[in-house]
């Protein structure tokens, strides 16, 4: 496993752009990324967490800007206000899927969970990368990693790792905004106490 300091980005953007799953630290947990639009990779990625497209989770995307959120999903003028008010930070908003976006692993769900990451490094690897696919470090049933020692140790056949401490502990908050009434998938970090 190659080991990046977070001021090597052109490393951590090469592994990603040859299809390979990057360790990230991030404000929460330390996760698991892939390019969203590399379909080899993303496969790769699915079969190391060991989640059939069919498991019912789906991984998240995670993007630099509240404005690209429209490329992916449907956005009401409330839940665009809530997204402004909340990211970056600590909250993975499930969202109807946008009709106009096909993707060869999304077009299996009509929801998409995104998530806009108050991680200054993580910011930097997404603006520069374009959108990532992440979900969380760890061997199937078991607590996420915490940072890239740990992941070197418990997940070996994870291609390079961004050096770096996760912030929290906590998962992000998980919300699902696709029916009238926001409703509440994971409690995290992020305490949401009113829309």
């Amino acid at each position: 496993m190659k080991l990046y300091a977070q001021n090597d980005t052109k490393g951590a953007i090469s592994t990603l752009k040859n299809g390979g799953i990057l360790g990230v630290p991030t404000e929460t947990v330390y996760g698991l990324a892939v390019l969203a639009n590399n379909e080899k990779a993303i496969k790769k990625l699915l079969d190391l967490k060991e989640r059939p497209v069919d498991s019912g989770k789906y991984l998240t995307i995670m993007l630099s800007d509240v404005e690209q959120m429209r490329d992916f999903a449907k956005v009401t003028y409330r839940n665009m206000n809530i997204a402004r008010h909340y990211f970056p930070g600590e909250l993975t908003m499930v969202l109807p899927k946008a009709e106009s976006f096909k993707h060869f692993y999304f077009d299996n769900f009509d929801k998409i969970g995104i998530r806009i990451p108050a991680h200054d490094y993580m910011l930097n690897l997404i603006r520069k990368s374009g959108p990532l696919l992440v979900t969380s470090a760890n061997p199937r049933g078991e607590a996420p990693c915490r940072d890239a020692a740990e992941l070197k140790q418990r997940m070996p056949k994870v291609d390079a790792a961004v050096r770096g401490v996760c912030g929290g502990g906590l998962p992000s908050t998980v919300l699902d905004f696709c029916s009238n009434e926001p409703k509440s998938l994971r409690q995290g970090g992020l305490l949401i106490v009113r829309f």
